[in-house]
């Protein structure tokens, strides 16, 4: 069906769940597979590992919220333009900030080499788990620009109703992951170094894809010459800047906890709010979804 015709049809509870339905399934299966995730790690390593994991987040969570922003507000601002039939502009526009995506990618990954130790070595950390944190960190900021692209392309193909495309990536990535952490942690002994690169390699199944699909001209959204228009980036990053508040907010909570726990029960202390943030995460999920499914509606 034509993508022009399904964006005119009136928002009913039906065309709102065609949108919402795959991406409430894709979101609540990623919290999964991120649960899956440390369970191989806490058993297959231990719990020092799992600490070192929740410890790093705050970091992952620094070096995606601009990303976040412009991903969540870019998306926004282009399906605004291409309801006001300006397909043209939206698609340079597209072209743009997935540049700028990359950019920042490439700034944050360098930015997160230079400071991981000063971080790690002023938290007090045992030798072994500061060693953990430091090795995971430095593993997964090596995928930082698929993270980043993922994180782009997820939205994007939901916004040219690609969304049941956008469930499959996340499942085969999710997949993928899970079985790179039995291969690298169980039969190569790669500890958690391998962990990280399963991950790495799970989340850039959907910037692979996304790649492939956005340089096909039949698709609603696709590459073309960029044109830089501060207006675009300026609305994007203001219409973004909730979702990086919350990013950076969570990532502050996660310090805290962390900090918190050291304190006063230690780093076991740690692994115990790491396994309670994964309910919430699987919990929250739904209505992350939901918005993201929606988002693109509405904006059009």
């Amino acid at each position: 069906m034509d993508q022009q015709t399904v964006y005119s049809k009136p928002v009913t509870l039906g065309n709102i769940l065609k949108f919402a339905v795959p991406t409430i399934a894709m979101s609540v299966f990623m919290s999964f597979y991120t649960m899956v995730d440390g369970l191989f790690v806490s058993n297959l390593i231990g719990t020092e590992a799992l600490s070192a994991i929740n410890l790093t987040a705050p970091v992952i969570q620094l070096v995606t919220a601009i990303s976040t922003m412009l991903a969540t507000g870019g998306s926004a601002v282009i399906m605004k333009k291409m309801g006001e039939n300006k397909p043209k502009e939206a698609r340079e526009d597209f072209t743009f900030l997935i540049l700028v995506n990359v950019l920042v990618g490439l700034v944050m990954c360098a930015l997160g080499y230079s400071v991981m130790d000063s971080i790690f070595g002023g938290m007090g950390l045992s030798p072994e788990v500061a060693g953990y944190c430091t090795e995971y960190l430095s593993r997964y900021l090596l995928f930082t620009v698929p993270i980043l692209l993922m994180n782009n392309f997820t939205l994007y193909m939901i916004a040219s109703e690609k969304a049941t495309l956008s469930l499959v990536c996340s499942v085969s990535g999710g997949v993928l992951n899970m079985a790179l952490d039995y291969v690298f942690i169980a039969l190569l002994d790669m500890g958690i170094g391998g962990a990280a690169v399963a991950t790495g390699m799970g989340y850039s199944v959907t910037a692979v894809v996304g790649m492939f699909v956005f340089c096909r001209r039949k698709s609603l959204l696709h590459f073309t010459r960029p044109a830089f228009r501060f207006k675009v980036l300026a609305g994007a990053a203001s219409n973004g800047c909730s979702e990086m508040a919350t990013a950076l907010v969570t990532g502050i909570i996660t310090m805290m906890f962390n900090w918190t726990m050291l304190r006063y029960v230690g780093e076991d202390g740690v692994a115990a709010v790491t396994i309670i943030m994964y309910v919430l995460m699987f919990a929250s999920s739904l209505y992350t979804g939901y918005s993201y499914g929606v988002a693109p509606m509405l904006s059009y």
